[in-house]
């Protein structure tokens, strides 16, 4: 009952000062990152849609320039949420594209592919926060 008392006082007190409640109580508080990248890989679609599993595709792109945010290594990884089909319908390998990230410490699903994801669990997670925009 005081956790959630805590919370209704913080989110008042918040409304005043325009910080979100989950970035306060630190409920699914995350960072975005937006880059410029070169799609080097990527799994294929399932071709199942969501339903009782979260479909997904991973990807690794060479990181060409960040545009907001920080990121410092020269490739990333990438979570991107297929639940409506395959997200590199349109998109070839080496097209540049623009990409925004929500960058996270846990998820939960964990897209493993040759060449692309080869640890079990990441430290780090990148989920596409909307499908890969070609350049």
């Amino acid at each position: 009952m005081f956790k959630h008392l805590a919370v209704l006082i913080a989110s008042v007190a918040l409304l005043f000062t325009g910080q979100s409640v989950a970035a306060a109580s630190g409920v699914d508080s995350y960072r975005i990152i937006t880059l410029e990248g070169t799609l080097l890989r990527f799994s294929p679609h399932s071709g199942v849609h969501c339903g009782d599993e979260y479909v997904h595709q991973v990807a690794k792109y060479r990181v060409d320039r960040v545009l907001d945010g920080k990121y410092l290594n020269k490739e990333i990884v990438v979570d991107h949420p297929a639940c409506s089909g395959d997200v590199f319908k349109h998109i070839a390998v080496g097209s540049r594209v623009k990409l925004t990230v929500r960058v996270r410490r846990e998820y939960g699903v964990i897209t493993m592919h040759p060449g692309i994801r080869e640890v079990e669990r990441p430290k780090i997670f990148y989920v596409a926060a909307v499908s890969p925009a070609k350049m």
